[in-house]
């Protein structure tokens, strides 16, 4: 009878821990964490420094919403019940420069969970974090507001003010090998040895594709005005996905899917198109950016930490969410062809003055201390 009672009182125990773990300490975990490659000289100038204008003007944005103060009682209505898993919720405690986290189990082998708590241990090793008791979500985005208060998130409609936008998954991570392999494309093809057509390729995301509707979403359009006006544009779906079992060979029955091509091959081009897929397009927008071709950026609501950074006519030239107008703005390239290339290399400046690994750590911080000064001293929890 003892041996059955013990193996119940584990197996509740084991139930209870299994669900959620508790403030885990960094310390305790044994397991690889991957963190940004940085220059620490070069962070802690700019640690030291005042910071770029539209971060300070996003983070305040971002936080208006709670200028009356983020109680604990508040973020602990926000962490709980089904929320924790449905929308991926880690909760982080800093206090005194430790690191505790809560999630759902299924978090714990999360590629964004890793490389999220790196990115604050990296920080963390050149300067003390601010004490703070926060929501992430490890989502990628949301189309309209989930209703959990207080959470940082990777992207988010612009009308959301609940939302706070923190430095997108592939920010934290370093965007891997792309810093090198585009400017190093770069140098191998100047502005006047671009072809003057608008390049494009990518999955069919943005939404579930029916017989009904598969012509409708946005990507789809770009695809099809591409089969219309070959001289002007080449896009095609890579892949196929999100979708009816019919449309892959509805699509490839009318030449609207090839093969990859390498992100070297769309510097060839002098203008790259962004549309956004089921959120924003994450590590496109970035390199296309950098490749000092024009960017022609689909405007929607949708938003990352640094799109307040840029400007349209300077950073990228814009069209309509439906592309619409999107022959009207290639037409207009290539008639300017100079505005063009000035808009290129902004956009290409922009991002290596902004968005470098120590620039990304920046902003975490930067959210991190006025994020903390919203909210009165963490008592209470053991380290």
């Amino acid at each position: 009878m003892k041996f059955i009672v013990a193996c119940l009182f584990v197996l509740l125990a084991a139930a209870s821990t299994t669900s959620l773990i508790l403030y885990n300490q960094l310390k305790h975990s044994n397991r690889e964490v991957r963190t940004l490659s940085v220059d620490p000289k070069i962070l802690s100038e700019k640690l030291a420094k005042e910071p770029p204008e539209w971060m300070v003007r996003q983070i305040k944005k971002d936080l208006s919403s709670y200028s009356s103060g983020i109680p604990r009682k508040m973020v602990d209505e926000a962490f709980y019940g089904e929320r924790v898993r449905e929308f991926s919720l880690v909760r982080f405690t800093l206090q005194n420069g430790h690191i505790t986290f809560s999630h759902d189990e299924k978090n714990l082998y999360s590629r964004h969970f890793r490389e999220l708590l790196g990115c604050m241990k990296k920080l963390s090793e050149h300067i003390q974090l601010p004490d703070a008791d926060f929501i992430v979500s490890l989502e990628d985005g949301f189309e309209g507001n989930p209703g959990i208060g207080p959470c940082f998130v990777f992207a988010k409609r612009a009308d959301v003010d609940s939302l706070i936008l923190i430095p997108d998954i592939k920010a934290l991570s370093g965007y891997g090998k792309l810093r090198k392999m585009i400017p190093e494309a770069n140098e191998k093809i100047a502005w006047d040895k671009k072809m003057a057509k608008t390049f494009w390729r990518g999955s069919s995301t943005g939404g579930f594709s029916t017989l009904a509707n598969w012509n409708l979403l946005a990507r789809t359009r770009l695809v099809l005005l591409s089969l219309t006006h070959p001289d002007f544009i080449d896009a095609r779906f890579n892949s196929v996905v999100q979708c009816d079992p019919e449309i892959p060979r509805l699509m490839k029955t009318k030449g609207m899917v090839s093969s990859s091509v390498s992100r070297p091959e769309h510097l060839k081009y002098k203008y790259l198109v962004d549309v956004d897929g089921n959120s924003c397009s994450y590590e496109r927008y970035f390199w296309v950016l950098l490749s000092n071709s024009l960017v022609i950026k689909q405007v929607t609501p949708n938003i990352q930490w640094y799109y307040g950074g840029l400007e349209p006519y300077k950073h990228y030239l814009p069209v309509k969410e439906d592309l619409s107008d999107l022959m009207e703005k290639i037409e207009w390239a290539r008639q300017h062809d100079e505005e063009s290339k000035v808009m290129a290399e902004n956009a290409t400046r922009f991002v290596e003055d902004n968005l470098s690994s120590e620039d990304t750590l920046v902003y975490l911080y930067l959210l991190l201390k006025e994020y903390s000064r919203l909210q009165d001293p963490i008592a209470g929890v053991k380290i």
